[in-house]
């Protein structure tokens, strides 16, 4: 961050005391550290929203890829259903057209037919 070297550190030392003097220096010392650490937790704030805002902005993209995914699936199933219910109309018309060419079986005779006798009482 700053470089400075040890020199550099005992000159700014010397002139704290010489410009503010030695009775006054705790205090600024003291009022120097608060505001340092008042700007290091602004800047671990600032970084932290940052991270939230590009962690929110990753996560609407990702949702939006999400939906565009399902609506594709779900338009998919759609045409694969009407595909299905298209085939099997034709597979019904196919069955229906077959079975009006060929002849219809005769229906079930019913009890009281002349076939099986006569069962109503009568004698004939």
């Amino acid at each position: 961050m700053l470089n400075f070297g040890f020199g550099e550190i005992v000159l700014i030392m010397v002139l704290a005391i010489v410009v503010v003097g030695p009775d006054r220096l705790p205090e600024m010392l003291r009022f120097l550290g608060k505001q340092y650490g008042k700007v290091t937790r602004a800047s671990n704030d600032l970084r932290r929203a940052f991270m939230l805002e590009a962690d929110r902005a990753d996560a609407e993209k990702r949702a939006a890829a999400l939906r565009a995914r399902r609506e594709e699936a779900r338009k998919r199933a759609m045409a694969a259903r009407e595909e299905a219910l298209a085939a099997a109309k034709a597979r019904a018309d196919a069955a229906n057209n077959d079975s009006e060419g060929a002849p219809s079986p005769s229906p079930a005779p019913e009890p009281g037919d002349e076939q099986t006798g006569a069962r109503d009482g009568s004698d004939a």
